[in-house]
């Protein structure tokens, strides 16, 4: 249904946001519309806004069924689930937090709005954002996994409700973080970094 006129929209027209608002589906000239108002937001509080992967960027997960024999014992010792490694038993994996990951988001937060994007599914991007933010400071609903997504194992910029211009990537995987944003910039970006000084 369109939130301005009311009329019913055909099934396949706009793109799925589900990770707002379950069902919730926006043509572009509204996606459009709300990211130059985002974009206004972020400006006047002087700042960007930042995308971020989980799986070894922000943490590291695996399931229990992949632990050897001489490490079960060891995680299940209440001392080492102190702190960083945690066992998520509803998901049976256990994930251990990156040093300084909490240090580094509360400092993220101070010159950017952030969201999680992960390949992973729905309940595991959610819990981990529950791990990572417990007071939801700083990511609130803002977690999109590879259900929300557009592409079928492909992470796509679309989903984020910023402006391309605003958006700061940090994944561990070159091939993603390429699929995300342009060319153009991924070349100019190589060519600094390696290019001649």
């Amino acid at each position: 249904m369109c939130i301005c006129c009311g009329q019913t929209l055909d099934g396949e027209s706009g793109l799925l946001f589900g990770y707002i608002h379950k069902g919730l589906r926006l043509h572009d000239v509204e996606v459009s519309r709300l990211r130059n108002i985002d974009m206004k937001n972020l400006l006047c509080r002087k700042k960007l806004y930042l995308v971020l992967d989980l799986d070894h960027t922000l943490l590291n997960s695996t399931t229990l069924n992949r632990l050897s024999q001489e490490e079960m014992p060891i995680i299940t010792q209440k001392s080492y689930l102190e702190g960083s490694l945690f066992m998520m038993e509803q998901l049976q994996m256990v994930t251990k937090l990156r040093p300084f990951v909490r240090t580094f988001l509360k400092e993220a937060s101070e010159i950017f709005d952030m969201c999680i994007y992960t390949m992973g599914d729905r309940s595991y991007a959610l819990e981990m954002a529950r791990l990572l933010d417990p007071q939801r400071e700083y990511f609130n609903a803002n977690v999109i996994s590879r259900d929300d997504g557009t592409r079928r194992r492909k992470k796509d910029l679309r989903m984020v409700l910023e402006k391309e211009s605003a958006i700061l990537i940090l994944d561990d995987t070159e091939r993603v973080s390429a699929l995300l944003i342009s060319d153009l910039f991924w070349l100019n970006y190589l060519i600094g970094m390696f290019g001649d000084s």
